[in-house]
């Protein structure tokens, strides 16, 4: 009896608990798997939004933004993306700060949130720049070098005072780019009325990446620097001699007497062209820069040598005219013997004169001295001059600049 009596309740409560619906039971037998479609997908034209796919995109993503000068970028990294994003985040902000040149000048400082979502992660990256990378427009980007000096030439004319080159595949160091600006002036002095003060810093990416920026003083404001060159620009102390038709030794010869009688020198004088053309008063390498400005104006091509002289660091000239080149130091004329500092040929220079022979051009023209200076015949010294083919003969070394004692 007591046996029946508790069948019968467990029956009972086996029905009341299947007619309360309680079938939690029983679930797996009516579970069906579905793919799942997200509310939120990585639209397949993220506007605004760069995506990426890898780490080499993403570091190209932060070199677009520092590029186009962006303050801030949204990065979208899909959900195949192979690596951890906060991780190649850090990575990358790294590497393009310290391994391209133009975002290690123009970059202060890089940041960066990170959003999950769902099937993908979006990153705000927020970009600060130093006060260089507020121009960063101005950056003139090159493949390579070649071209430059027009660029620094364009500089000088303009009167800027800094340039920034970002050259993809460069050797050049700081030095040598700033040799190459005070190279262009010396070619050109017509430019400036002296010679500008340069300052170069220079950093380096991955490769042969070089950045460059070209600090330029000239000495004097604005206003001065555009005054003395108009000074400059309109002087011509051969405008009432009516020099046309004269040849071209007889022009270099005018340019020589000129100077000479015009400006007096001392060894610590001034040496620009400034101070040779306006205020008469110079040393011996702004009488050469004045040189090669008056040549150029005639029609003639001259260019500057530094050197010695007598053991001294010394300015002159070589100038080409019908197609040979000479010596001429202004600075060595007298009237007494005017000849003695125009038109020389090597081998009459190399009895007072040393220079590196193996950066200038070689001057082998005939002697004219009895043509134009009639009169006693110059004593020269007949020594050999060093030949380009002797590698037993080194060229004497040579200061950069001159520096007269």
């Amino acid at each position: 009896m007591n046996c029946r009596r508790w069948v019968c309740l467990l029956l009972t409560v086996a029905i009341a608990l299947s007619l309360a619906g309680c079938g939690s039971i029983y679930d797996k037998e009516y579970v069906v798997e579905n793919d799942y479609i997200p509310s939120v997908q990585i639209p397949e034209d993220p506007g605004d939004k760069i995506a990426v796919h890898d780490f080499n995109g993403l570091k190209r993503a932060l070199l677009a933004l520092v590029s186009e000068g962006s303050a801030e970028g949204q990065l979208v990294f899909d959900s195949e993306y192979a690596s951890d994003v906060a991780e190649d985040m850090a990575s990358a902000c790294w590497q393009v700060r310290t391994q391209d040149a133009m975002c290690a000048y123009c970059v202060e400082n890089i940041a960066y949130e990170l959003s999950k979502i769902v099937t993908h992660t979006e990153v705000k990256v927020t970009i600060s720049y130093t006060e260089a990378g507020e121009n960063a427009d101005s950056i003139v980007h090159m493949q390579v070098a070649a071209g430059v000096d027009q660029l620094l030439r364009q500089a000088l004319s303009d009167g800027r005072t800094k340039l920034a080159l970002l050259i993809e595949h460069s050797s050049y160091t700081a030095e040598t780019m700033g040799d190459l600006v005070i190279g262009v002036y010396r070619r050109n002095p017509e430019l400036l009325p002296q010679a500008p003060g340069i300052r170069v810093n220079m950093l380096s990416g991955s490769g042969t990446q070089r950045l460059y920026e070209i600090n330029l003083d000239y000495g004097m404001d604005e206003e001065e620097l555009a005054a003395r060159r108009e000074e400059l620009a309109e002087f011509d102390p051969f405008e009432a001699d009516g020099l046309e038709g004269l040849d071209q030794v007889h022009l270099a010869l005018a340019v020589y007497e000129y100077l000479a009688s015009h400006c007096t020198t001392a060894p610590n004088g001034p040496g620009s062209v400034y101070s040779a053309l306006i205020e008469g008063n110079t040393n011996s390498e702004g009488l050469a820069l004045a040189f090669v400005v008056l040549c150029n104006r005639l029609g003639l091509d001259s260019q500057i040598i530094y050197g010695q002289k007598n053991g001294l660091n010394h300015s002159w000239n070589i100038v080409d005219v019908d197609g040979e080149h000479y010596h001429v130091d202004v600075d060595a004329y007298s009237e007494a013997w005017p000849e003695q500092g125009f038109l020389l040929n090597d081998e009459a220079a190399w009895l007072t004169y040393r220079w590196d022979v193996y950066s200038y051009p070689r001057c082998e023209g005939e002697l004219l001295r009895d043509r134009l200076f009639p009169g006693p015949e110059m004593m020269i010294d007949t020594a050999a001059v060093p030949d380009e083919t002797t590698q037993e003969q080194e060229p004497v070394p040579l200061p950069p600049q001159a520096d007269e004692g």
